[in-house]
């Protein structure tokens, strides 16, 4: 017998006798089959598929399973539960028990995990020993992404260097950033850049795409040896969600490399004064030049190209310091014309020339001295006091 089929089977009976005539007797018999439980509850589907927005509340109705069992009674009462040794739903999700209604538990987060797999079961109200019977049904639900992720740069701050002779129109350095959203979020494609501040004269340009950063005009060390700018990426979302690259308000600083394009210059006086009188080693001159190049190619020696052949003076090459090489003597020469250069770290290096003139100034170093060792003259006896007799000279060669 099958109840699910038939529940009931009506009859009729009849007994006869043996007379004759024969005479018969006519029963109608009712025969109700009861239930047992022999049907496992089945589901509508075998696999219900959702989709569900990652800023759905707790609480939100996903789907409703429906599963049925003809049985009657408590054996075909249907009660829903997860399956958690099958599910990977982590507790994101609950059924109740006896709707199969599937709600949100938790919040969720598409970038952590985009896809949830369960198994719900159901089970009628069977009895041990021979036990409820159950089936299972498979539920997809996919989270549909919201704009919740602003772009993240790769690093936290770029810094890159240049020469002041770049070409505009050179590439200098390429930010990237990514967005973890997807689909119309989608960090591909729909990340844009700008540059957001620290860059008022437009020196640069950023390719709004792809984020690689060129030099608009031409640089110079001297005008401004570094800049610092800010880079913001936007999404496409409504609205856009923007990261702005920062680090102690730093975002990404471009130093400009020196080039030597400055020769050095004299700041210390062509003329310089000394006495004759001083001893070996006396400080005479200190020669200065200034070169506003960075680095090597600022840095200045000193040298002593002509006007030194009897080595006078010595030059210290790197303080600019010029001494006596040896005693000065006004008396056989009373100034000095030295060319010397300035010349800095370059490659190629750059110089500079200056004529320095040392003048020599007399000291009381010298004693009179005769013409003649020897004067003869003849005088007649009874002359005048104050007749001529003789001229004798003495000449001094200091001056003044």
């Amino acid at each position: 017998l099958d109840r699910e089929r038939a529940a009931a089977h009506l009859l009729v009976v009849e007994a006869w006798d043996g007379g004759s005539p024969r005479r018969r007797g006519r029963l109608r018999v009712s025969v109700r089959v009861l239930d047992e439980n022999d049907n496992a509850p089945a589901f509508s589907r075998g696999e219900y598929r959702a989709r569900l927005r990652e800023d759905a509340p707790p609480g939100t109705a996903v789907c409703r399973l429906r599963a049925t069992d003809p049985d009657l009674g408590a054996y075909g009462e249907v009660r829903y539960a997860i399956s958690r040794r099958q599910s990977d739903s982590d507790g994101f999700f609950a059924v109740e028990e006896r709707s199969g209604v599937l709600r949100l538990r938790r919040p969720l987060d598409r970038e952590a995990r985009a896809l949830h797999r369960l198994v719900v079961e159901a089970r009628d109200g069977g009895v041990p020993p021979e036990g409820g019977l159950s089936a299972q049904a498979f539920v997809r639900i996919e989270v549909e992404d919201i704009n919740d992720n602003q772009p993240v740069f790769e690093q936290a701050v770029y810094v890159t260097s240049i020469s002041s002779h770049t070409q505009p129109g050179t590439e200098i350095i390429n930010v990237v950033a990514t967005d973890k959203d997807s689909g119309l979020y989608d960090s591909l494609e729909v990340v844009s850049y700008r540059i957001s501040s620290g860059d008022p004269h437009e020196r640069f340009s950023i390719d709004p795409r792809f984020g690689i950063i060129r030099t608009k005009k031409k640089l110079d060390y001297e005008t401004q040896s570094e800049y610092t700018l800010h880079i913001a990426a936007e999404d496409c979302g409504n609205p856009p969600l923007a990261s702005l690259l920062m680090l102690d308000s730093l975002s990404m600083k471009i130093v400009i490399l020196d080039i030597n394009d400055n020769s050095p210059s004299f700041t210390s006086l062509p003329l310089s004064y000394v006495l004759e009188d001083v001893e070996v080693g006396f400080l005479v001159h200190h020669i200065t030049a200034k070169d506003p190049d960075e680095g090597r190619n600022g840095q200045v020696t000193y040298h002593i190209l002509s006007g030194n052949e009897n080595k006078a003076f010595v030059l210290d090459k790197i303080t600019g310091l010029l001494t006596t090489a040896q005693l000065l003597d006004r008396e056989i020469q009373d100034h000095y014309s030295l060319t010397v250069m300035a010349l800095d770290g370059g490659s190629p290096a750059l110089s500079a020339t200056q004529v320095l003139t040392i003048t020599v100034l007399d000291v009381n170093d010298e004693a009179p001295v005769f013409l003649k060792q020897l004067y003869e003259a003849a005088v007649c006896e009874n002359q005048d006091p104050g007749e001529y007799v003789i001229k004798v000279e003495a000449v001094d060669r200091d001056t003044g």
